[in-house]
Order: C-alpha cells, then sequence, then structure tokens
C-alpha cells in the first residue's frame, strides 16, 4: 500500500512538472523581438494566413504562429558561374552581388519564394543570366568589353529579381580566367605582338636617324657653299690685317730670297 502511495506521488509531481514546463514554453514562446534592420513574417499555422511586423518587441500565439525573421540591410553574395563564350571557350568568372530586400514586399517574400531565396531565386537566375550574356561575347571581348558585360548582368538581374522583390545595389564581375590553353595562346599572341612592335620601333628609329645623317650632310654642304658665295680675297686680306699683331716677319719668301731685318728697338 505504501509502495502505491509513492508511485502515485510520483506521477503527481511528473505531471505538475510537464504542466509547469508547458506553462513556460507558453509563456515565453508568446514573446518575440525582432531587431533594427530585420523584419519579422508571422506564420499562422492554423488558418495559413501570414502577415509582417516590424521591429521590435510584440506577442503572437504560442505553437499556432511561426516567426520567421529576414534581415533588410545590404547583404552580399558571390556566385561563381562556368559558361561557354561565343567562340565555345570555357570562361570561369564570379558575379559578387550586393542586395537588399524590398521591407514593405518581405511577407510577399515569405509567400512567394519562403526563407531560402538566395537558393531559389539569386544564385539560380545569377547562373541563367551570366551564360546567357557570356554566350554573346567572344573570349578577346570578354577582355576588352568586360565592363560592358558586367552592366549588361547587373541591368538584366536587377530587372529579373525585381520580380521578387529583391533589389540589385551593385554587380561585380571578379577573378574572370579562361582555360590554361586558352592563356598560353593569349601569352604566345602577346610576345609576337611585342616582337613586332620591337621591330617597327627599330625600323622607324633607324628611318629618322637616316633622315637626320642626310639633314645634317645637307647642312653642312648648304655652308660649305654659303662660305664660297660669301669669300673673295678683298675679305682675305680684311681678315689678315685684323689678326696681324704689327710685327713684320724676319724673312719673306716670294719669287727670290729677300732677307728682312727686324725693325723693333732693343
Amino acid at each position: 500500500m505504501e509502495r502505491m502511495d509513492q508511485i502515485k506521488l510520483a506521477i503527481n509531481w511528473a505531471i505538475k512538472a510537464a504542466v509547469v514546463v508547458v506553462a513556460l514554453v507558453m509563456f515565453f514562446g508568446s514573446f518575440y523581438v525582432i531587431g533594427v534592420g530585420q523584419v519579422g513574417v508571422i506564420f499562422n499555422q492554423a488558418t495559413g494566413r501570414t502577415k509582417s511586423v516590424q521591429s521590435g518587441f510584440s506577442l503572437k500565439i504560442p505553437i499556432v504562429d511561426q516567426l520567421n525573421v529576414f534581415d533588410i540591410r545590404t547583404q552580399r553574395i558571390d556566385i561563381e558561374e562556368d559558361c561557354a563564350s561565343k567562340d565555345l571557350q570555357l570562361v570561369r568568372m564570379k558575379t559578387v552581388i550586393n542586395y537588399h530586400l524590398d521591407y514593405t514586399k518581405v511577407n510577399e517574400i515569405f509567400t512567394k519564394v519562403g526563407r531560402d531565396y538566395t537558393v531559389k531565386v539569386i544564385i539560380p537566375i545569377t547562373n541563367e543570366i551570366a551564360k546567357s550574356l557570356v554566350s554573346q561575347y567572344t573570349v578577346e571581348n570578354i577582355i576588352v568589353k568586360r565592363a560592358e558585360l558586367k552592366d549588361a548582368i547587373e541591368e538584366a538581374l536587377r530587372v529579373k529579381l525585381k520580380e521578387y522583390f529583391v533589389v540589385i545595389e551593385s554587380v561585380n564581375l571578379v577573378n574572370v580566367d579562361f582555360t590554361p590553353e586558352f592563356n598560353r595562346v593569349v601569352e604566345a599572341k602577346q610576345i609576337e605582338e611585342q616582337k613586332i612592335k620591337t621591330a617597327e620601333y627599330k625600323k622607324m628609329q633607324a628611318a629618322q636617324n637616316k633622315e637626320a645623317v642626310i639633314l645634317e650632310a645637307e647642312g653642312e654642304s648648304r655652308r660649305q657653299e654659303l662660305i664660297r658665295a660669301t669669300v673673295n680675297p678683298q675679305i682675305v686680306s680684311l681678315e689678315w690685317i685684323k689678326k696681324w699683331d704689327g710685327k713684320l716677319p724676319v724673312t719673306m719668301l716670294g719669287d727670290k730670297t729677300v732677307m728682312m731685318l727686324n725693325q723693333d728697338n732693343k
């Protein structure tokens, strides 16, 4: 009899403890807090209805109401793609997207897509758009017109993701790379182009040197002509007089040898 009483007492305590636990769960499950930069969506599992709630402290029905929190601040996602160019070359690149959710449409995002919108919407749409646009460019144009390709991808993403209430802030293409075979071809081409440029430069330099030599020779020839045209016996005599120091030479040789005495006073 005493043993039965102990069992009943233990059962009563277990029931009371369970009731307390349930009460605590119900009590604390009635409260929730939405942080700054977040928007909550309350999903009523009994009716299937949803409503969005702003940041702050509020109440909900325990167990029945399910809270889903969405971050509406700027977020970043890096998406890697393997694409084929117009000339059928493999192009590997990473698309970096900065975006945020339209805070007025978070309720629609939850009902239309769910919380895993990045996996269901952003990643597949980005892959689809990137592959479609890259296929319109040759590899050479991808290198030369990279900014144009980036702008095209950004604009297409902006339009498409707007349907899912995702607002694109910016898009960047990073780590654009090609197959090792193509990289070797590009490197070889660059080397050949550099050789051609070097040869053309040397040719141009040689032509300039040749022209300079010709101009210098023509200038010297013209100078000699001017000298010959302007020099006459009178000018020579005048120049000799200008340079004479006033002293007569000791001897002068002509048709006959004549001894000349130095007239300087000693």
